[in-house]
């Protein structure tokens, strides 16, 4: 996979941008290795340098999210003449996008309506939110003839880290441009609705899906996998806090995890600088932390990196929103 950041000419560069590919290029890789015993190594280069296009996001915009789709992706092909002339495995081309198909403040999750802030995008019954608003636009395809599939996720699918944006890059960036479809019946699983419920540690590869991609079950049996990245979670209780009420982070971990640290930081503006935010942890496994109160309503993105002391770490980030009552 080439992975590109591609921002138009009348947008800035998130500051951060390579942090955050870099996050989901990992946990892409990691999850790929598990869910197919290693039959299968999937590969990502993340592009040095932000694609900046000469033209804006306006002329983008023109037209449904299929012909959004098809310039942003010719445009970046070109730039880069990829495909290479020569390579090994399937060519993947992943172009995370810096905005969405309509005008959309991601971070706040809000678009203007007739000049007044609506509020769009997923959140579940207990108030979490993950990806799914329809400016996003969000598309891929499978070229099996030319050898090679195309992956757009838009600002929202990506930008923001809701629970469930590395379950939209894979599916996006990785599921259909090697012809995976959604199942069916649909499920939970990573090319079903998982973007809606699940980090992407949490959901899987459908078998028959995978035996059509030329796996073959590993002769042990399939039991869900115990190691960190597979296990840990970090939930923020009250999904929803109010200003001045306390926050924390409900963790789930590995059995018989001990920590040797855990770094946290908080963010709460899209172009902020990151917080941090002081944790004692050595041991025994924190069932939570707690992130203090925030004194106005506000969007937070929160994000850890944990190291046991047997060596597995882990990067989990995440979002909430603090709502006046």
């Amino acid at each position: 996979m080439t992975a590109v950041y591609f921002v138009t000419r009348d947008r800035n560069p998130l500051v951060d941008w390579r942090e955050r590919l870099d996050y989901y290029r990992r946990r892409l890789e990691v999850f790929h290795r598990r869910e197919f015993d290693g039959q299968s190594k999937l590969v990502i280069e993340v592009h040095d340098e932000p694609l900046i296009s000469d033209k804006e996001a306006a002329e983008f915009r023109r037209g449904d999210q299929n012909e959004t789709f098809f310039k942003t992706m010719e445009e970046v092909q070109a730039a880069l003449a990829w495909p290479p002339p020569a390579s090994q495995g399937f060519p993947v081309l992943l172009v995370c996008s810096d905005f969405n198909w309509r005008e959309l403040d991601d971070f706040k999750r809000q678009r203007l309506v007739d000049g007044r802030p609506v509020h769009e995008g997923f959140i579940d019954g207990q108030g979490r939110h993950f990806p799914g608003a329809e400016s996003g636009g969000a598309r891929a395809v499978y070229l099996p003839e030319e050898g090679r599939g195309l992956g757009l996720v838009s600002a929202d699918g990506w930008r923001v880290p809701y629970s469930g944006s590395d379950c939209v890059v894979y599916h996006e960036g990785i599921g259909h441009p090697i012809g995976l479809p959604h199942p069916e019946p649909i499920d939970d699983s990573v090319m079903g609705t998982a973007q809606y419920r699940y980090w992407l540690n949490e959901t899987w590869v459908e078998r028959s899906q995978k035996r059509a991609l030329g796996w073959r079950p590993p002769p042990r049996d399939l039991e869900r996998p115990n190691d960190l990245f597979s296990r840990f979670t970090a939930v923020p209780e009250p999904a929803v806090p109010k200003p001045g009420q306390p926050v924390e982070l409900a963790l789930t971990w590995s059995d018989d995890a001990e920590v040797a640290s855990v770094r946290l930081r908080l963010q709460t503006e899209l172009r902020g600088a990151w917080r941090e935010v002081p944790v004692e942890a050595d041991g025994p496994p924190p069932p939570r932390l707690e992130l203090g109160e925030f004194a106005e309503a506000t969007p937070v993105s929160y994000r850890l990196d944990v190291i046991l002391k047997d060596g597995q770490q882990v990067e989990l980030w995440g979002y909430f929103q603090v709502a006046e009552p």
